[in-house]
């Protein structure tokens, strides 16, 4: 679930919204597997192999395909198809930086917004996280993106979530590729931290656990970088 949709989900007086249709179901499908790993990058997705598990026509596909392509997760070389965008180490890098500019003002921002309730959903995202590095120890997909939906949920500076889905999304495949790879032996303690920090209001550590999250999230991945 992107982070605006995150963000939406809270509680609010307007009707349900109508169910997805086939292309925007399919699309989501296809987020989750690339930012879990089932797809890997440069990997090609291929729409036949998509009618075949799905039984949809061309147009879904073809449309599913596409918002996979509009989110930065995937890219459509001429004459190639759509394959999962392949980066290099100074890409990562860069995209990285860019993440941890808007993460470190939103943890600041969630943290000044910290009420009780946020302490209780704390507790709630710390038991998903949990169960996400449970199903990585046993060779499960992977989760993706649960801390940043709740904390950008916290800021409720709705611009911030959209930038965010339309520009960082991306950064959650190798998230979840550091997490898998470590096995969490560094990061999950880091995460805990963090979400602890932001829900007791401390601004400046809220900050500085952002921060050393994303150091150690590029070291799992083998780069060393200045962020």
């Amino acid at each position: 679930m992107p982070a605006a949709a995150a963000l939406n989900a809270m509680p609010r007086p307007e009707a349900e919204p109508p169910p997805p249709s086939r292309s925007a179901w399919l699309a989501q499908v296809l987020r989750e597997r690339i930012i879990t790993g089932g797809y890997r990058p440069g990997e090609r997705i291929r729409e036949a192999q998509l009618r075949e598990e799905f039984g949809f026509s061309n147009g879904p596909i073809r449309e599913a395909l596409q918002a996979v392509v509009a989110d930065g997760l995937a890219e459509r070389p001429p004459f190639q198809g759509v394959r999962v965008k392949l980066l290099s180490k100074r890409e990562i890098v860069e995209l990285f930086q860019v993440r941890l500019a808007i993460l470190e003002y939103a943890v600041e921002l969630a943290a000044r917004a910290a009420t009780p309730a946020t302490a209780k959903s704390a507790a709630e995202i710390k038991r998903s996280i949990d169960e996400g590095f449970s199903r990585i120890e046993s060779g499960h997909p992977a989760f993706g993106g649960q801390l940043s939906q709740w904390l950008l949920a916290a800021t409720g500076n709705r611009i911030m979530c959209e930038i965010w889905d339309r520009t960082l999304q991306q950064t959650l495949i190798y998230v979840n590729a550091s997490f898998v790879r470590s096995r969490g032996r560094k990061s999950k303690a880091m995460v805990h931290a963090l979400i602890d920090h932001i829900a007791a209001g401390d601004v400046a550590e809220a900050r500085t656990s952002a921060r050393a999250l994303t150091v150690q999230t590029l070291a799992d991945l083998g780069i060393s970088a200045v962020l």
